[in-house]
């Protein structure tokens, strides 16, 4: 099939030889020119020309029109996404110099999209893996991207999200309304966002102008778990001011009454004396109890593990609170299996564990009441671990302590452990000793109907 070029040249080549022969024709009509010779060599002549003139066009075809040819399909397939196309020079003149520069333009254009490539994967693999949640949407608000951390902050879905409103997607009126004041002031805007009790964000809405093109990037950092260190950290202070408050109150009262000429009245000196003292080991106890938890989480306490029978660690428990029990008129129930594996423990630490436990259970639970000490194997959710109960019928604990309750000086019933006794660093100081046995302590309760402290340990191997 011909080109374009081809059949121009053809028609170009017709043209200028009807031309030509009809100049000559009428040159050899003239009456000086009645030669039939002559006439036969003019047309001999004028066929030779336009065979000449297809041969011609045929040659420039090949030397022209048919590189373009392959320049036309290598640039179609390189538009298709075959970066790898080339085209072979075949000569050295003009056209072939025009071949290579081609492939050098082509070459320069593949090396540069490969490397825009690689930066966009790099990016994506950046914000995939980002730790903050990241948003971008364009001016009207539809979102053009979000990533795994902004979908999982979000409970959002990537195919439900992209394309949609910003509001459907985060369905929060205070991230809404900081994309539109940012949106109204074309600055960037900055501000922490509390969403319902268990997600706190600080949220950066800034505006991105790129080719005349408007968007917006929206940045989640997530600081639930600052946020709830600086609760814990509140609630200590608070807590120990109260505890240590409470005792000195009591002392100085102690005090101001012994000046007030109670000296003088030895009995009521003396009790008063008794009260002092009790304050006292309050809160001796309270600064021994820190100081060891302290220990405890900075690990200068070294356990001497050994291995140990599970019915050694809570035998001595039960025979050192069956008396305050008995007075509570509470049933103590030890559940111990046969042929239970050895564990691998720190006998002192693990009794201390166990009698914090049920030193709580007794506090919190009526008379009439009961509580069970138990252990158990539970090789399809703790493999390789022995679990330890100690379960209550007491009063329970509410949904909204139970994720708290080993956090030191944290009280569920503030009012009940005031009256019993108590600094609120048994259950913080049982996690530690627990753990740094690698293992794990958790707890099941309902409110009015009892609470059951778990705690696991790794059983011995040969």
């Amino acid at each position: 099939m011909f080109s374009r070029i081809q059949w121009r040249i053809t028609f170009l080549n017709l043209l200028f030889s009807t031309i030509i022969m009809v100049i000559v024709y009428v040159f050899l009509n003239r009456p000086s020119c009645v030669d039939g010779c002559v006439q036969q060599i003019f047309f001999i002549s004028f066929g030779a020309f336009v065979l000449s003139a297809f041969a011609i066009g045929f040659i420039v075809r090949e030397r022209t029109s048919k590189p373009i040819q392959q320049l036309t399909d290598v640039a179609n397939r390189i538009a298709d996404g075959e970066v790898n196309a080339r085209v072979l020079p075949r000569t050295r003149d003009e056209v072939g110099e025009f071949n290579r520069s081609f492939n050098q333009m082509t070459e320069s254009l593949t090396e540069k999209i490969v490397s825009l490539n690689e930066e966009q994967a790099q990016l994506a693999t950046a914000v995939n893996y980002m730790a903050d949640g990241v948003i971008i949407t364009d001016e009207r608000s539809y979102v053009l991207l979000i990533n795994p951390a902004a979908r999982k902050l979000l409970e959002a879905n990537e195919k439900k999200s992209l394309g949609r409103s910003f509001a459907e997607v985060v369905r929060h009126h205070q991230l809404i309304d900081l994309l539109q004041r940012c949106q109204s002031s074309q600055e960037e805007q900055t501000e922490s966002v509390e969403i319902g009790r268990d997600l706190f964000l600080q949220t950066i809405v800034t505006p991105i102008q790129e080719n005349n093109a408007l968007s917006y990037l929206i940045i989640l950092q997530n600081l639930t778990p600052i946020r709830r260190l600086q609760t814990i950290r509140r609630d200590f202070i608070s807590n120990i001011s109260h505890e240590l408050r409470t005792p000195l109150a009591s002392l100085r009262a102690v005090v101001e009454t012994l000046q007030d000429h109670a000296l003088e009245e030895p009995e009521l000196a003396e009790r008063f004396l008794g009260r002092a003292e009790g304050e006292i080991d309050v809160m001796t106890q309270m600064v021994e109890e820190l100081l060891e938890l302290s220990k405890i989480e900075s690990g200068q306490v070294p356990l001497k593990l050994e291995k140990t029978a599970v019915s050694s660690l809570l035998l001595n428990p039960v025979d050192r609170f069956q008396e305050m029990a008995e007075r509570n008129e509470i049933a103590l129930i030890l559940d111990i299996p046969a042929q239970l594996p050895l564990v691998l423990a720190d006998r002192p630490r693990i009794h201390q564990v166990v009698s914090n436990l049920m030193h709580n259970a007794i506090k919190f639970t009526d008379s009439g009441g009961s509580i069970k000490l138990n252990a158990s194997l539970k090789p399809k959710r703790h493999p390789g671990m022995v679990i330890l109960s100690v379960e209550d019928t007491g009063q329970g604990i509410s949904n909204e302590d139970i994720p708290r309750i080993f956090e030191r000086f944290y009280k569920s019933d503030r009012a009940r452990t005031r009256q019993k006794g108590g600094t609120g660093l048994g259950l913080a100081i049982c996690k530690h000793i627990v753990e740094s046995h690698n293992g794990e302590i958790w707890v099941k309760s309902q409110e009015g109907k009892g609470s059951s402290f778990f705690f696991s340990l790794p059983q011995a191997t040969e």
